[in-house]
């Protein structure tokens, strides 16, 4: 039997197409290959950061859970455990209801004495429990393993914190639980799917590890079956990450099914098996079609694909325009080659698009391929990639960073961290690293990891936990409604006031449960349209409490919150309780309005003045004080008010708004007569005391008790029969003239003098005429000196002259001669003629000398006497001073 030969072209194609198929199966092949392997590497890379953001999120909620249970415990004390009737509203006030499912008080001896919301029946002890224990034997909080609450029977986590006294002794322990079938941080992520079908699993770890969180919600407790969680779950080729919980020691598992994670690879490996089958066809048709021209480009084909092979990226010389099988080929290998180049385009572009940073850095240390986002968080140039980020740590810690850093890129381990960064521009960021070895041939040759700018999520979370913090502890009453009227958020203490339950939805409420009818109307007519047009409207108005009948007043602010776009998403309501306020505002008003009757009353005037000296309150007396009504003076400064009488009282004026207390007595003398007022300046200062906001003025009018006081001085200073001066007048007349300023040598003369044989003219004559000579005596004293001379009678017939200031002895002796001379002549007292006589002495004070009034007394009367001794009607003159003397 002759055996059948295939022929050239036969074996050209066959040859060819098997070719063509070896070379671009094996380019796909590993294409495929490197496509995968860094697919199932990044796709892994993701699992372990979602395992890790949860155990960190679970992490982060339970430390906040037992915070807030911790809080809350400092505010319990013995009352709080002794008295039953304390128990209740210590847990209603907690505000632990919306976080935890249930809260207990717990004794020291592991009794629980109230739990919420389920009620407790019977004596129920915790005492065996080991979270108890070590929360009463410790005095730290603790979180329990998963089990069986025993109040309600329902699996849960139960954290436990001690309750101390003042001394730190454990009084009890306050207890919060979370039920692991219902909606809560724990229960939530049993629900949670990624990409539809990927799941949570938790379990307690340990020995003997039971599961926490399960999809299956009748797995929750169990026992952990098989070598790991979740095994019984999982097919052959799942992908699982784990991370561990710090706080509880916890295991959180992440499986993705490989159905769902293989998906991409499966559609792309069809793609290319279809892409392949095609070609092996087209180019069979073609070689067969001209076999030995085919033949001869093929070896060029053959060295392009070769080329590529070693640089993927290369350029490469087809000729595509060819009008035979080379040209179909090498269309078609072209065609190949720009959809592979297009996957690992979008690759790229997927890369450098992701918001996330993506790193892989070799062995030594160098960054090799970074996206745009790595740049950006780093704020470098690409042309920095390789070890910029450097550069955004401190100069004196680089060498130490950098060491480390290679440390870390040579480990076999994972690793990640948390850290803030300076870039070049001078802002800060924090920045979560978390990197994943690269080993081949069992040694690491690099490093690829993520870097994310967790700056804004950070400080969002603390402003969140602040707000939060803020309106739970606030007195004030804050709701929050969606875009609709519809409540979704009440504080503590609006639910308080309006006998809401702390615990209670309130989703199904809106405003109108909470205010009368006229309200109501005015939030829909004027309150709601203002805070939209304008963001914000803030005014007062009225709330129902826990009753319809309980109408208060409020401060009322709105806020109207819209989304990027410019539509409104949602309402924010803020008010406080004013109703105390009102009433002291009524309270004020009408104290006010008694005190401006009482000082329209009152004859004074009565004013308040603030700090720019401007009246504030005037009584009804300023009116017929001015002559202008009082609405016309509030407003005017003191001196528009004074004019130019201001500089009289502007000195008082800046003493009390410095805070002193001002009394003084202003004198008016003008044509329509006198008049005298006492005004009273009393500092006012703010409540706290330290802050003057003025001064209130009384004004009295004293015009009749000053005349008064001028008459009765007048009295007491003047001799009654003559009308000169008596001694009391002389006595202070002479301190006057002694306290003069001393200088230019100037030198006062006093004189004492009395009448020769008085007595005599009363013996024969009368006192009757002994008074009319005295009178006429005085007239005769006053006729002979200046009017700047003061003269006086000290008593009987004794008189004292004070000459303020003297040249010379001669000048005084010439004075003195004239009154003996004056007071010698004969006198005609009722038909009869009376002859007297008058002795005179004089004695000098020089202004500034240390001589008192009784040492000059003395000197003159000693010349007195002189005089008198020397046969009377006559003067004697002491020494005059000789550094006055003139020459």
């Amino acid at each position: 039997m002759k055996r059948t030969r295939l022929n050239l072209p036969t074996r050209a194609a066959l040859l060819t197409t098997s070719l063509v198929l070896v070379l671009v199966g094996a380019t796909a092949a590993w294409q495929y290959r490197q496509l995968s392997k860094g697919y199932t590497g990044l796709l892994g890379q993701q699992l372990h950061g979602l395992a890790q953001a949860a155990a960190a999120d679970l992490d982060y909620k339970l430390a906040m859970y037992l915070a807030t249970l911790s809080r809350e415990a400092r505010r319990g004390d013995a009352a709080t455990f002794s008295e039953p009737g304390r128990r209740a509203p210590f847990l209603a006030n907690s505000g632990l209801r919306p976080m935890f499912d249930g809260i207990a008080l717990i004794d020291v001896a592991g009794n629980i004495l109230l739990a919420e919301p389920s009620p407790v029946v019977k004596e129920v002890s915790v005492a065996d429990r080991d979270y108890f224990r070590r929360a009463r034997d410790s005095g730290l909080a603790t979180v329990s393993q998963p089990l069986s609450a025993r109040t309600s029977g329902k699996s849960a986590v139960l954290m436990a914190v001690p309750v101390k006294d003042a001394d730190g002794r454990v009084l009890g322990v306050l207890g919060g639980g979370l039920n692991l079938h219902r909606p809560n941080m724990l229960g939530n992520l049993a629900a949670a799917r990624l990409s539809g079908e990927g799941y949570y699993i938790v379990d307690s770890g340990g020995e003997s590890p039971v599961y926490v969180v399960h999809p299956d919600p009748a797995r929750v407790l169990q026992p952990v079956q098989g070598k790991d969680a979740g095994s019984e779950w999982r097919q052959p080729g799942d992908l699982e990450s784990s991370a561990k919980i710090a706080a509880t020691g916890w295991n959180v598992h992440v499986v993705l099914p490989a159905r769902t994670a293989y998906a991409p690879l499966a559609k792309a490996r069809r793609a290319l098996l279809l892409q392949m089958l095609l070609l092996a066809a087209v180019t069979g048709t073609l070689v067969w079609a001209g076999t030995l021209w085919l033949v001869r480009p093929l070896g060029s084909l053959h060295s392009v694909i070769r080329h590529l092979r070693r640089n993927p990226d290369a350029p490469v010389s087809l000729d595509v325009r060819a009008n035979d099988e080379y040209g179909d080929l090498a269309r078609e290998f072209d065609a190949l080659m720009t959809e592979l180049r297009t996957q690992r385009s979008e690759k790229a572009a997927l890369t450098d698009a992701a918001p996330v940073g993506l790193f892989r850095c070799d062995e030594r240390g160098h960054m090799v391929d970074v996206n745009d986002a790595y740049l950006a968080i780093h704020g470098i140039e690409r042309a920095q990639a390789a070890d910029g980020w450097l550069g955004c740590v401190r100069p004196a810690q680089r060498e130490e960073t950098w060491r480390q850093w290679l440390a870390r890129v040579a480990s076999n381990e994972p690793f990640q961290l948390k850290r803030w960064i300076r870039r070049p521009d001078g802002s800060s960021v924090l920045v979560s690293l978390q990197m994943q070895p690269i080993v081949a041939a069992g040694r690491v040759v690099g490093q690829v990891g993520t870097l994310i700018d967790i700056t804004e999520r950070t400080l969002a979370e603390q402003a969140l936990r602040t707000q939060t913090a803020i309106f739970e502890m606030t007195t004030d009453y804050v709701v929050q409604l969606d875009k609709h009227g519809r409540l979704s958020y009440m504080n503590p203490a609006a639910r308080l006031r309006t006998g809401v339950a702390q615990d209670a939805p309130v989703t199904h409420f809106t405003m109108a449960d909470f205010m009368p009818p006229a309200t109501l109307l005015r939030l829909r007519e004027t309150i709601v349209p203002t805070a939209v047009s304008r963001g914000v409207w803030v005014g007062e108005s009225d709330i129902c409490g826990a009753h319809p009948a309980d109408v208060f007043p409020v401060s009322h602010m709105v806020i109207a919150h819209r989304d990027k776009a410019g539509k409104i998403e949602r309402f924010s309501g803020i008010m406080r309780d004013i109703s105390e306020a009102k009433a002291t505002e009524v309270a004020l008003f009408e104290s006010e309005a008694r005190l401006r009757t009482i000082a329209d009353a009152l004859p004074m005037r009565v004013a308040f003045i603030d700090t720019s000296q401007r009246y504030r309150f005037v009584n009804r007396a300023y009116e017929g004080a001015f002559g202008i009504p009082r609405e016309a003076i509030v407003g005017r400064t003191v001196k528009e008010l004074f004019g130019s009488r201001f500089h009289s009282i502007e000195a008082h004026v800046v003493r009390a708004l410095q805070g002193e207390p001002v009394t003084f007595q202003s004198e008016l003398v003008s044509d329509g007569g006198y008049a005298c007022f006492e005004s009273n300046y009393i500092p006012q200062r703010g409540i706290d005391g330290s802050v003057l906001t003025g001064f209130h003025a009384v004004s009295t009018d004293v015009t009749r008790q000053k005349q008064e006081e001028k008459r009765l001085l007048q009295l007491a200073h003047e001799d009654p029969l003559t009308g000169l001066a008596n001694r009391a007048g002389f006595n202070r007349r002479l301190e006057e003239t002694l306290a003069a300023a001393p200088g230019g040598g100037r030198v006062a003369a006093l004189m004492f003098l009395d009448l020769d044989r008085f007595k005599q003219v009363n013996d024969q004559f009368g006192h009757g005429t002994g008074d009319a000579l005295l009178r006429e005596v005085a007239d005769r004293l006053v006729q002979a000196l200046r009017a700047r001379d003061f003269v006086a009678r000290v008593g009987g017939d004794e008189f004292t002259v004070i000459v303020g200031q003297v040249a010379d002895a001669q000048t005084a002796a010439r004075i003195a001669a004239k009154i003996v001379d004056a007071l010698s002549r004969p006198y005609m007292l009722s038909g009869c003629r009376v002859d007297v006589s008058a002795s005179v002495g004089v004695a000098f004070h020089v202004a500034g000398s240390a001589a008192t009034a009784t040492q000059l007394m003395l000197a003159a009367d000693e010349m007195l006497y002189q005089a008198k001794g020397a046969g009377r009607n006559d003067y004697r003159l002491a020494e005059f001073p000789a550094e006055c003397a003139t020459a």
